[in-house]
């Protein structure tokens, strides 16, 4: 069976989820760890800036709300924290939205 959903559009919907912290969108954050697409089912490791983030599910929500709209059959969102989040992990585009904002990175 085909996957229902590539990675391309999954990245895309990923780049429309934003830390309500900071705006910026979690794929250019550097927070999304890892990406596996199988059989039109989606599973994402991922972290947030901070362990103690509050809003951890209501971006897992997010998250899978997208996807399943782009034809995922199943998403999951599993959250890990080795290796923690720098921003060291945060793209060239979400520097120069960062820097933008008058954050340096």
């Amino acid at each position: 069976m085909a996957d229902t959903i590539t990675r391309d559009e999954a990245i895309d919907a990923l780049k429309t989820v934003f830390d309500p912290e900071i705006p910026v969108n979690v794929w250019d954050l550097g927070l999304v760890y890892d990406l596996q697409l199988h059989d039109g089912e989606v599973a994402i490791q991922m972290t947030l800036t901070a362990p103690g983030c509050p809003v951890g599910p209501q971006i897992a929500a997010e998250i899978e709300e997208k996807l399943r709209a782009l034809g995922a059959s199943a998403v999951s969102v599993a959250f890990v924290w080795s290796p923690p989040w720098t921003t060291e992990r945060v793209t060239p585009d979400g520097k120069l939205q960062l820097q933008m904002m008058g954050i340096p990175v």
